[in-house]
């Protein structure tokens, strides 16, 4: 059993300038004293993730960072401070209304900070690269108890492995990004498309066709999913263009004339993305409480031929277990050029080079279809790992999708892990913080 403390920020803002009174001083001894009993810890903000390894916590210590929850905007130099249990949610609107703009996450409930430090990937990618790579430093708690700030001319051992693995090493309380002026006047094109199952070879075939060549504003999402009333499985399909409506509807011609059976396309604010695409369908994942069995893979090339072998599991899945009927299976895609413009060396973050990412979310009514949904899962990322065009035998997956039993080297990568074990060695030599994806942990979780 874990015992959950509640800590408080008193961070406001005034006359343009942010003044700060430190919670994390009300915290840290308890940290440093944990760090000498050997007791674990895990920080929770947006309390929205999907790695079966944050099951693990036992006789620990959870912290919750609901109250460091506030945001200061400097439009002058282009930043956004946020406290560590900041959402996605919290940030749009307050960023659009100031001019500005961000990598926008896949969930609007998703904490900002926490996806972040393991990449921070969506459809903005191509104009602004990852969330992490507009990271400029932060202010946390190591495993050690002791409070550092943390950038590039602070500690910039510790700041290389924060971008990429940097839940392993302590508690954020604040950070400071980068933000952008508007792209488009603040709008983009989305697209959404419904289409029958059997348009499925077609739908992918497009998205192949621009592997490693996606323009920068533009996204592609497709996603196997069961409806009723669509006639059982089906697929849908969300295109995000941060650039006029008629440079979108050019590159999404071909999709129109596949002749989806229903299409909402529109022009939104880039803050209105994470809630009024994909037909709505963000409102789903962040209901809190519910289960799920998620898995995912990197994809280093479109193997089409796999993806019509998925359709097909899928929907023998869906006639198999109607309690899992609201899995859904995915592939994202986002334009990588601003990504691979950053060395692979300056960060901890591994997998630049990915072109997109497999996932599926297994949602089901109770854990007793636990077993059923882990089986699900391992048997739908096995038809892609042969050809996911993986460079290693390891089950390279970006750390945020991880199902929790990929291990260091899938997450991380073996050269990223001396480099990161190190770090873990010397900021966290207890191995307090690992409940998720961790360095030198083991996890008996379900495979």
């Amino acid at each position: 059993m874990s015992k959950k403390l509640s800590v408080y920020s008193t961070q406001a803002s005034h006359s343009g300038q942010m003044i700060q009174t430190d919670a994390a001083n009300n915290f840290w001894e308890q940290i440093e004293y944990a760090y000498h009993q050997n007791i674990s810890f895990l920080g929770t903000g947006g309390g929205h993730g999907y790695s079966a390894t944050l099951d693990t916590v036992e006789n620990g210590i959870e912290i919750d960072l609901g109250h460091f929850n506030t945001v200061f905007i400097d439009k002058d130099a282009n930043t956004m401070t946020v406290g560590g249990s900041v959402h996605f949610a919290n940030i749009t609107g307050l960023l659009y209304d100031a001019g500005k703009e961000f990598q926008v996450g896949s969930c609007s409930c998703v904490g900002l900070v926490g996806a972040s430090l393991g990449g921070g990937v969506g459809p903005y990618g191509g104009l602004h690269g990852l969330q992490l790579d507009a990271l400029q430093s932060v202010r946390m708690v190591t495993g050690t108890g002791s409070l550092v700030n943390v950038s590039a001319t602070s500690h910039p051992d510790l700041w290389w492995g924060m971008r990429g693995a940097g839940f392993n090493f302590g508690i954020v309380t604040s950070a400071t990004f980068q933000v952008y002026n508007f792209t488009n006047n603040g709008q983009a094109m989305s697209a959404d498309f419904r289409f029958h199952a059997s348009q499925n070879a077609s739908l992918y075939e497009f998205a192949r066709s621009y592997t490693g060549k996606l323009p920068d504003a533009f996204s592609i999402d497709i996603a196997i999913a069961y409806n009723e009333v669509f006639g059982g499985t089906y697929l849908f399909a969300n295109f995000i263009y941060a650039g006029p409506l008629e440079e979108g509807m050019a590159l999404i011609q071909p999709i129109i004339k596949l002749g989806p059976f229903d299409q909402n396309i529109t022009m939104i604010p880039w803050k209105d993305i994470e809630t009024s695409s994909k037909f709505g369908i963000d409102a789903l994942a962040c209901i809190k409480g519910n289960f799920h069995s998620v898995w995912g893979l990197n994809l280093y090339q479109i193997d089409v031929p796999t993806l019509i072998d998925a359709v097909s599991y899928m929907d023998t899945v869906y006639a198999q277990y109607p309690d899992f009927r609201e899995a859904f299976l995915a592939i994202d895609m986002y334009a990588s050029r601003v990504i691979e413009s950053v060395p692979d060396d300056a960060t901890a973050y591994p997998y630049r080079n990915a072109v997109a990412r497999f996932l599926l979310d297994v949602g089901f009514p109770n854990s007793s279809f636990a077993t059923a949904a882990s089986q699900v899962g391992r048997d739908a990322r096995s038809l892609f790992v042969p050809t996911s065009g993986a460079s290693t035998s390891n089950i390279e997956v970006y750390v945020h999708y991880g199902h929790g039993d990929e291990g260091q080297l899938g997450w991380y990568t073996e050269r990223k892990l001396p480099r990161l074990n190190a770090l873990k060695n010397e900021y966290d030599p207890n191995k307090l913080f690992s409940h998720y994806n961790a360095l030198e942990a083991t996890y008996d979780v379900p495979k």
